[in-house]
């Protein structure tokens, strides 16, 4: 039995590192032929440890909080996989056609900190520019999961970017690369919770004094921040469509910060995957307890009719999600539905009455009861190919 147990420990050992690399790697599409890149801006905003002409894994403060942030903008190289060239597109975001490989280091155009109102003034006033440019009100907020870098996370922001085409803003806390991060990060968000919340109130003001349609998209650990940022927006009219991509958090907890508010002037998306692999271990190394955005949660069904939303929907992309590990952030998933209410070319919306535990989840996790109907419920949907004629 102790050989047994052994056993079960290194498997895990190998299996969160398998976790921290996976979740390490840009998740750049492949494309054949001569691959032509683009720069993005990605204005950030930041309370990690400034390192040289980047931010590390630590904490801005390692003691007594100041609770000041870094402002800047990002200038990320990606591929331009779909070779867009509009020139109007491109002057409203500010993208530009580059003849150059991402570097591991992107240049940034950092607001000075010494003068912290100052700087935080300055950068509100850098996102009200980007919106004037974009003609549009609409802003999206961007907030990475755990182990992610910071140069890595500037990258799926601007891959996100890319996919909806607006101005975007990355709320980057100090999450943790390394195999060891993942467990350091459960604290460090926490730690930024306070951080995230002011700059959830510099939006509010800034709604106060111009047109502001916030659109957030977190993705796993980063769902912690957002969710539990809710009482600060709530009835604000601030977000307008809350996208919660494979969410790293304890379900239940989720519930204590949406109690008495489920009253949503918003739409509210929650996207899980049967292919994810970090959720289930996640939840193992919780105790067991479900994670928010694992596909076979069965807590969705019991609470789903007291959330009252202009659109709730649970969307399964298992056949969208890619890699071992699965976890990915389905960019022109959440682009489509966020601009379309639909899918995209090719695919589609299907309901869906149940969902079964992958055979991972159910492997990692034996102690757990599920049920082999585990979501039912009327607003759970999942992504299908459709076959071209």
């Amino acid at each position: 039995m102790r050989r047994l147990n052994l056993r079960v420990f290194f498997g895990l050992l190998f299996l969160l590192f398998v976790v921290a690399v996976s979740l390490q790697q840009p998740c750049f599409a492949k494309k054949q032929g001569k691959v032509t890149y683009i720069s993005i801006p990605v204005n950030y905003v930041t309370d990690r440890e400034l390192v040289g002409e980047t931010f590390g894994p630590n904490r801005r403060y390692k003691t007594d909080c100041q609770h000041q942030m870094y402002y800047g903008t990002a200038n990320v190289i990606i591929p331009n996989v779909d070779n867009k060239n509009d020139p109007a597109l491109f002057k409203a975001l500010g993208w530009k056609i580059v003849d150059q490989k991402p570097p591991k280091i992107f240049s940034k155009d950092r607001i000075d900190p010494t003068d912290y109102p100052a700087a935080q003034k300055a950068f509100m006033e850098r996102l009200k520019d980007s919106l004037d440019r974009a003609g549009s009100p609409e802003l999206c907020l961007y907030v990475h999961g755990a182990a992610d870098g910071f140069e890595d996370c500037t990258i799926d922001a601007a891959l996100m970017a890319y996919a909806i085409q607006k101005p975007l803003v990355l709320y980057s806390w100090p999450s943790d690369p390394r195999l060891r991060g993942y467990f350091i990060d459960s604290t460090d968000v926490e730690w930024s919770q306070a951080h995230f919340d002011q700059f959830l109130t510099d939006l509010l003001a800034l709604h106060e004094a111009h047109p502001l349609e916030v659109i957030s998209i977190s993705h796993s650990m980063g769902n912690r921040l957002v969710i539990r940022g809710l009482p600060v927006v709530y009835g604000k009219n601030l977000i307008k469509d809350w996208e919660l991509v494979s969410a790293d958090m304890d379900a239940d907890t989720c519930r204590h910060y949406t109690l008495g508010r489920q009253q949503l002037d918003a739409k509210l998306r929650i996207y899980v995957s049967n292919r994810d692999k970090a959720l289930p271990l996640a939840s193992l190394l919780a105790g067991g307890y479900y994670r928010l955005g694992e596909a076979a949660n069965p807590t969705y069904a019991a609470n789903s009719k007291n959330v009252k939303a202009i659109v709730f929907q649970r969307i399964d992309f298992t056949n969208l999600d890619t890699g071992f590990m699965g976890h990915k952030v389905p960019c022109k998933l959440i682009s489509s539905m966020v601009t379309t209410d639909k899918p995209g070319p090719d695919l589609a919306l299907v309901d869906q009455s149940a969902v079964d535990a992958s055979r991972f989840a159910r492997f990692v996790s034996k102690k757990q009861d599920f049920n082999a109907t585990s979501s039912q419920a009327g607003f759970c949907k999942k992504v299908v190919r459709v076959d071209k004629q």
